[in-house]
């Protein structure tokens, strides 16, 4: 994505230029001429598209333990910690493994809340496929809660991604 004050070349999806700071968020929006044009289409597909996992969900104060079996019995990666019915955080095995994971760590004397990491990066439905891919390589982490109206809605994962756009890359 070009910057169109500074004419730096930034990878796609970023919000804003690396070398002026501009504002590019207004590019990447459906219509723009370099977001439609630059990309293949399969990159520009919205979020909604790809059959992504329903949120299992936890709350602040529950124990670290509940978590672990949600993950065992859903069969899924992460956990949305949730205030009321706000997103506080994510829970990971990577967070479980470096946080609390121990021989003599009891996993339900620890909450959810202390172990989360706090204020995820998330996306709408609407986000495209290549903002989605930019975050996570960038963030450094394999989901995303997609909300609504400030509600969870479903989690992407790397692998949701990958599966969508490999039979592209062939």
């Amino acid at each position: 994505m070009i910057c169109p004050e500074c004419k730096t070349d930034n990878i796609d999806g970023v919000d804003t230029c690396a070398n002026c700071g501009q504002d590019l968020q207004s590019l990447d929006q459906p219509g723009s001429s370099k977001a439609d044009h630059s990309r293949p289409a399969f990159m520009s597909e919205r979020l909604a598209a790809l059959p992504a996992q329903s949120p299992v969900r936890v709350q602040t104060l529950d124990p670290v333990g509940l978590a672990v079996r949600l993950m065992q019995n859903s069969d899924t990666d992460c956990v949305l910690v949730m205030s009321a019915n706000q997103l506080a955080g994510i829970i990971t095995p990577w967070d479980i493994l470096h946080k609390v994971a121990g021989p003599t760590e009891d996993l339900n004397a620890v909450t959810c809340g202390q172990v989360m990491t706090a204020d995820p990066v998330f996306l709408r439905d609407d986000d495209d496929v290549a903002v989605a891919l930019n975050k996570m390589s960038v963030g450094g982490f394999r989901h995303i809660p997609l909300l609504q109206g400030g509600t969870p809605t479903a989690v992407v994962s790397i692998r949701d991604v990958f599966k969508h756009i490999a039979p592209h890359l062939v």
